[in-house]
């Protein structure tokens, strides 16, 4: 015999055996794995739930946030310096709560000016007045004394008028007179239409001067409003929300300082699925939990925009608030879409997903076997999911978690007392 093939067929057999065990095992686990079965599970571990029959209200939930319907975003429209920051965020406001203090010299020097130019004009008018007063009192008198002296002519002219026929006052003399009054009804005449046209004129540099007042009354204003400014308020009653600058910060003309919103005037912000979304239709009733309490609403806006995977449906509330209802606060919602006078439903089991199918395990109360069966499932109801297919109205679903068990067809129940 060659001694290298003896020491090559010695070599060979314990492999050959290694190999033989090594298959043996792999055949044994695998006949473990492949034939089915039992395995027990304790009763109390279990949650259970009745597939129920009757009317079903479907629904759409979503998580957002409260938001206030009336908010004020303040700016300023010149720019400062930030000397005092009164109130942070959270702070209940007033719309005349100063919430910052700001400096400008600029608007103070300003403010200064304008009053001074005011006061200097309103000094110009009231002069004016008295100049004019003054001129037309002239002219009044003036006036007076030629009536007074036309009707001293026309007493004479009326006394020589009888004398003359009598002799004693020659034709002369009375045609003088007469001329006189003529003379001085022409006088008074024009001096009846100076005294008019000087009123006229007195009025017209008044009304000009009168505006030119307006003018200065309105540069004023604004420099006073702009110093008013300086003091930042609230102007409506809430909540200060966001407070943007802080004290020491030179600020720009036009820059965002703070934003005020009404603390109980809300309305929900809710994220809710695109696929979901389409069931939703303005004036539909809605639910919004704030986890202290629950209040009625209704949806008054559809954003058609959507954003990882979700649409924005905003909600307005109705009636009383939960105590704890702020802006910003993280809420719940449930919008009610429509209703089935009569279908299945049955408490949503974990990972049951709106029109899916679903392995879950059914109680055989006869045997003690939960027993693996397909559901298929249509729309959610609040917390119940509709059954399409698979459920019989009466029939006990497990619905806790049994992910540990999905290989398994069925499995005997210890300690069941139902």
């Amino acid at each position: 015999m060659d001694i290298h093939t003896s020491l090559a067929k010695t070599a060979k057999k314990p492999f050959r055996r290694w190999w033989l065990l090594t298959t043996l095992i792999l055949l044994a686990a695998m006949g473990v794995w492949i034939v089915p079965h039992d395995q027990q599970i304790d009763a109390e571990k279990l949650k259970f739930a009745t597939v129920q029959s009757g009317p079903i209200q479907f629904s759409v939930k979503g998580y957002g946030r409260l938001r206030s319907k009336i908010s004020r975003e303040i700016t300023t429209a010149f720019a400062a310096q930030v000397e005092t920051v009164l109130h942070l965020p959270g702070s209940r406001v007033e719309p005349g709560t100063v919430i910052l203090q700001l400096t400008n010299p600029e608007l103070t020097q300003q403010l200064h000016r304008e009053r001074l130019v005011l006061a200097r004009q309103k000094a110009n008018v009231e002069a004016l007045r008295l100049s004019q007063e003054s001129e037309r009192l002239v002219l009044k008198g003036q006036n007076t004394l030629l009536s007074s002296e036309l009707e001293n002519a026309k007493l004479r002219e009326q006394a020589e008028r009888q004398l003359v026929t009598q002799g004693i006052v020659s034709s002369l003399d009375h045609q003088r007179s007469i001329l006189t009054v003529a003379q001085l009804s022409e006088r008074v005449k024009f001096a009846q239409q100076q005294l008019s046209q000087t009123s006229a004129l007195h009025k017209q540099r008044i009304e000009i001067e009168l505006e030119l007042l307006k003018e200065y009354e309105l540069s004023y204003q604004v420099a006073l409003q702009a110093v008013e400014q300086l003091q930042v308020t609230a102007g409506i009653s809430g909540m200060l929300q966001q407070v943007h600058v802080s004290q020491g910060q030179a600020i720009t003309r036009g820059q965002a300082l703070a934003v005020v919103g009404s603390e109980r005037t809300l309305v929900a912000d809710l994220l809710v699925p695109e696929r979901e979304a389409s069931e939703i239709i303005l004036g539909q009733r809605a639910v919004v939990d704030t986890f202290v309490g629950q209040v009625e609403a209704k949806v008054s806006r559809i954003v058609p925009i959507v954003q990882d995977g979700r649409i924005a449906i905003e909600l307005t509330l109705l009636g009383e608030l939960p105590s704890n209802a702020r802006p910003l606060l993280t809420v719940e919602g449930q919008i009610f879409t429509a209703k089935k006078t009569a279908a299945l439903s049955l408490i949503k089991p974990p990972r049951a997903t709106p029109q899916s199918q679903s392995q879950l395990f059914v109680l055989d109360k006869q045997n003690n076997m939960l027993i693996k069966k397909s559901f298929k499932f249509g729309k959610l109801a609040g917390n119940a999911i509709e059954v399409l297919e698979g459920g019989v109205s009466g029939e006990q679903v497990v619905v806790s978690e049994m992910s540990d068990y999905q290989h398994l067809e069925k499995i005997t129940i210890k300690s069941l007392n139902r």
